[in-house]
Formats: structure tokens, sequence, C-alpha cells
């Protein structure tokens, strides 16, 4: 067992070594290929390179901000839970509907902590949330364009 394993690091200390030398040889005859004719920090190369930067910079905030407008980003865990609704009530503070599993809380979020409010007897139909979203923003809709045409 022991001359097997003496072989084996002795088979692979070879091929390190062989591979440091060939890599050493190699060095030594491009040496005077790899000399620089201008200097590797030049304003073209600089200007390439936060271009670039910038470019990759602006993907990433651009992925961010399609993900967060989609919802695509908010987390869930196996379907089991989800956000039905959310209502602002200020600045920071939110009233939000959870569906989790067949129950729905809701429950109050601020910047220091959430809250529960009410565990829902008879689950919200969401269809009947999406109509009277709708419905609603339509009225306010319309009343803003009657205000505008009597001014």
């Amino acid at each position: 067992m022991n001359a097997l394993f003496i072989k084996a690091m002795s088979i692979v200390g070879f091929s390190f070594w062989s591979a440091l030398a060939m890599a050493a040889e190699q060095s030594n005859d491009t040496l005077a290929a790899k000399t620089l004719t201008s200097s590797p920090v030049s304003r073209g190369a600089l200007l390439e390179t936060l271009f670039g930067l910038f470019v990759v910079l602006a993907c990433i905030a651009f992925l961010a901000w399609l993900l967060r407008r989609t919802g695509r980003f908010q987390a869930t865990a196996n379907g089991e839970m989800k956000i039905i609704t959310s209502l602002a009530l200020g600045p920071r503070e939110r009233a939000v509907l959870l569906q989790v599993g067949e129950q729905q809380i809701l429950v109050g979020v601020t910047s220091q902590n959430v809250q529960t409010l009410h565990i829902l007897e008879t689950p919200v139909n969401n269809s009947t949330i999406k109509s009277s979203s709708n419905t609603s923003f339509s009225e306010k809709l319309q009343q803003i364009m009657q205000q505008k045409d009597k001014s």
C-alpha cells in the first residue's frame, strides 16, 4: 500500500516539476517578445475599462429595477405564502393581507416591526379585491377628468 502511494506521489511530483520547468523555459524564450512599447495605463485603456464597468453596473441596476417592477423578486415559501394585497397607510407604514396556506392574515408593517392585526375567518376572494381596486381607480380617474373639464 505504501509503495503504491509513493509511486503515485512521485508521478504527481514529476508532472508538477516538468510543467514548471517548461513554463520557465517558455518565459525565458518569450521575454524579449513581451516587452511593452507603450504604457499599459493609457487614456484609451482607462476609458475603455470605465465604460465597461459602467455598462455592467447599468445592466445590474436595470435587471434589479425590472425584477422589482414585475414583482418576481418577492420570495415565496413554495407557494404556501404570498401577498394578496397591500395598502400604504403612511410613508413607512403598510397593511398587508397575506395568504398562508388556507388562512389569510392581516399584518401591519412598519419600519420597526411587523404585527398581526387580524386573522380572517372567511378568506377574502382575490377577484373581489382586484375588481374593487380597478373600480375605485376608474371612478377616481373619471372624477379627476370631470373636475379638469369644469375648470
